[in-house]
């Protein structure tokens, strides 16, 4: 048999495809069935030998020799599917049979070993012109499209008769022959929905003013856009109108009275000044040395810083009462 008579061969893995080809190189070979045997060299080999001979013309690694071995190297490397309950190929323990996997029989012969797989095998497939399925290894007695074989070959793949001692035990894929699949991400479903993430814009704190507030801004600006100062805004010394009553002692009294409640913060000088002019009018002789002794003091003194506007406006004021009294 070729390639060629099995259906889909095309479509196995890189894999499977030079291991059916290596066991089919095999059976050309004339091989007899020889127990204890894995050597083509020595004209025949048993069924475990035959499929350790080709595992290991793959390149795999740790393959063990005995049926029973295989067996359980199987199902701890990769996945054993058992079949304890199948009586035919349509049934769903075969669901996951592939080409290349292999194929273990329960007391094939007598043993006395822990799990009694005696036979081994490995499937191929499909036989393209008839589609019954077909497995290569090497046996003494099976037969293939009705003829009776020993040796190294391809079999019909047949189930054992359920009242027999003999029973199909399982399969599975031989460990290291395909690269390993990645183990499927399992979500689990959440019952909640998932909610979207909320953006809060943070923002400077926003103050409200008063009405009152406002009012006082407003004032505010408007005094600070005047072109004087606040300070500096004092009544037209021009427009004050003075009235002299019946005794000069009682007005100036009265225009003292009138100076302080006009300006809170004056010199020393200014007052001392303001307090002179409201007593009675002084001899020639004191006011002269009361004059010279001023004079005296400024000529020690230094200068005076230049007034401003207000105190202009003030001496301008006292002025015109000293003028008055001296009249």
């Amino acid at each position: 048999m070729s390639i060629e008579d099995i259906s889909g061969f095309e479509d196995y893995p890189r894999q499977v495809q030079s291991l059916v080809q290596s066991a089919l190189a095999l059976t050309h070979l004339e091989l007899g069935y020889l127990y204890g045997s894995h050597e083509p060299a020595k004209g025949g080999m048993d069924c475990s030998g035959t499929v350790y001979h080709v595992l290991k013309f793959q390149g795999l690694k740790d393959v063990p020799r005995q049926s029973d071995e295989m067996c359980q190297w199987v199902e701890k490397k990769t996945q054993l599917h058992l079949t304890p309950t199948a009586t035919s190929f349509d049934s769903a323990e075969f669901a996951a049979l592939k080409p290349g996997d292999l194929l273990f029989w329960t007391n094939t012969t007598e043993t006395k070993r822990k799990l009694p797989v005696t036979h081994v095998m490995i499937y191929l497939g499909k036989q393209k012109k008839t589609g019954k399925r077909i497995v290569f290894g090497a046996s003494d007695g099976r037969s293939f499209e009705g003829q009776r074989r020993s040796g190294v070959s391809v079999f019909d793949f047949h189930l054992p008769k359920p009242e027999g001692t003999t029973h199909f035990h399982g399969y599975g894929a031989a460990p290291g022959l395909l690269p390993a699949q990645p183990e499927p991400v399992i979500i689990a479903a959440s019952s909640k929905p998932v909610e979207k993430p909320v953006t809060i814009e943070k923002t400077a704190p926003q103050t409200v003013a008063k009405p009152e507030a406002k009012e006082e801004v407003r004032k505010a600006v408007a005094i600070a856009n005047e072109p004087a100062a606040a300070s500096e805004r004092m009544p037209d010394p021009k427009k004050v109108i003075v009235v002299v009553p019946a005794s000069k002692s009682e007005a100036a009294t009265k225009t003292e009275d009138s100076l302080k409640s006009s300006k809170t913060e004056t010199k020393p000088e200014l007052k001392k000044t303001v307090a002179a002019s409201t007593t009675a009018k002084p001899k020639s002789t004191s006011t002269s040395k009361s004059s010279s002794a001023s004079s005296a003091t400024r000529r020690k003194t230094p200068p005076a810083p230049p007034k401003s506007q207000l105190e202009r406006s003030v001496d301008n004021a006292v002025n015109s009462v000293r003028r008055f009294f001296r009249q």
